[in-house]
């Protein structure tokens, strides 16, 4: 009995993972099975593009959005499956719900090295009853694929902080730009997790070790060396410097124009800047410019507006329940709990707390900074952050929150931690939660999200 004792004490953490994982591709295999619905909207964009790509070798559409539009990282991810093995969904939902778990995983080696192996834990459980993560494998866009390169960037990224080698620093710096390449919002995350160990060692960058920075420059580098060759071939077509994508100008035009309300609406084609963008004749990358420079013309003479603006989509992020891709492809189909009604209310009730949660931790993680010198928390604090801030200049749509909730579920189980470890975090933290969440319901109801 006590070598059992012993035993499970040692491996028993692994036998939870194992089962957690198992069951969440057991979910998701049992959702995708079912799944019929054609591709719409974004998602038709990258099978076509990733059809052109196999069959034709080429990246261009013949169409507006042309061939820097978007990232080519999952279009690239589509046409290996498509040009190896299938034109097949099914076939790119069960790659992708593997690539889902495999994701669980990278959180849960977050969470141990952040704080300790059982915060891990608590966060690869919390993030698997996470239904969009379910949900989001049987569909075909960019979400699941960045996750899962995303996590990894980070997870490496800190065991290179762990071991000081210079190796795991450059296999992070590829993640990153693999990462990058798939949905451009990551490219500003390696800076920020710099800043964030410069606070977690206390050190001034001045101050920083030699080695150190050889260490940085070893990722940086290796990120682009990954993103340099799209760069360059975007250079030869467009004539222009474009590092990665065009998309960003329309994003920004659509959350900024005189008849913005926070989402996306048939009323940007009315804009000058959208007229302008698109009369014949002009690259992607102009087409681009043009529609950046009317939405900083439009910020730049309405900045009270803008403010308000990136406030209200600001508070939608966090209070979000609404997805559109959600209602097409039937989430309530995955089993988790007994009838469809139980499981809607279930999504809805756990993201509104997970939140919640997460932003009670938000305020104990600067405390920790500040008070313990301990920075710990600041980094999913910093990341998750970063996205939904960034989001906000744009416009709200459900599914692009998804990079921050890892984050936020790394948050939760810090939470969980320092009130399972502290009564008194406990004292402040249940309530502050429950009054954060009541607080995120009366933003759902009062945005309709």
């Amino acid at each position: 009995m006590k070598q059992f004792r012993e035993w499970m004490q040692r491996y028993g953490h692994w036998l939870l993972i194992a089962a957690v994982l198992v069951f969440s591709l057991w979910l998701r295999y049992d959702y995708i099975v079912d799944i019929e619905v054609k591709p719409v909207s974004d998602m038709e964009d990258y099978d076509q593009r990733a059809l052109r790509l196999v069959n034709e070798g080429t990246f261009q559409t013949g169409e507006l959005h042309g061939s820097t539009y978007r990232p080519p990282g999952y279009v690239v991810f589509l046409a290996a499956i498509y040009g190896l093995i299938d034109h097949k969904y099914r076939l790119v939902y069960a790659i992708q719900s593997v690539l889902s778990v495999a994701s669980l995983y990278a959180i849960y080696w977050i969470g141990q090295q952040l704080w300790n192996r059982r915060v891990g834990v608590t966060a690869l459980v919390l993030s698997a009853l996470y239904v969009p993560f379910i949900g989001y494998s049987g569909v075909l866009l960019s979400e699941t694929l960045f996750n899962f390169l995303f996590l990894f960037a980070v997870a490496v990224f800190l065991r290179g902080v762990q071991t000081e080698s210079g190796w795991w620093y450059a296999a992070s710096g590829v993640l990153f730009g693999l990462s990058t390449l798939t949905r451009s919002i990551a490219l500003v995350v390696p800076p920020i997790l710099v800043v964030w160990l410069l606070l977690e060692k206390k050190v001034w960058p001045w101050k920083y070790g030699k080695e150190a920075w050889i260490r940085f420059v070893l990722l940086f580098a290796a990120m682009a060396v990954v993103i340099a060759p799209w760069t360059i071939r975007n250079y030869v077509e467009q004539k222009s410097f474009v590092l990665v994508d065009t998309i960003s100008g329309l994003n920004l035009l659509i959350g900024n124009n005189e008849y913005a309300d926070g989402f996306y609406r048939d009323t940007l084609f009315s804009t000058k800047g959208f007229k302008r963008a698109f009369r014949e004749g002009k690259t992607d990358a102009v087409r681009d410019q043009i529609m950046k420079d009317e939405a900083k013309k439009w910020i730049v003479a309405h900045p009270e507006r803008f403010a308000e603006l990136t406030w209200d989509r600001f508070q939608m992020y966090l209070a979000a329940q609404k997805d559109w891709v959600d209602d097409l492809y039937k989430f309530e189909n995955i089993e988790l709990l007994e009838d469809d009604k139980q499981e809607a209310a279930f999504s809805e009730w756990f993201q509104r707390y997970a939140t919640a949660l997460a932003l009670v931790a938000v305020v104990a993680a600067f405390v920790q900074a500040v008070v313990r010198r301990n920075a710990r928390a600041l980094l999913p604090t910093f990341v998750a952050g970063y996205f939904i801030a960034a989001l906000s200049v744009f416009y709200v749509q459900m599914r692009y929150k998804f990079p921050a909730m890892p984050f936020v579920m790394l948050l939760c189980a810090f939470a969980l931690w320092q009130m399972r470890s502290n009564w008194k975090a406990l004292v402040w933290m249940a309530p502050a939660t429950y009054a954060v969440a009541q607080w995120l319901l009366d933003l759902a109801v009062k945005y309709d999200v």
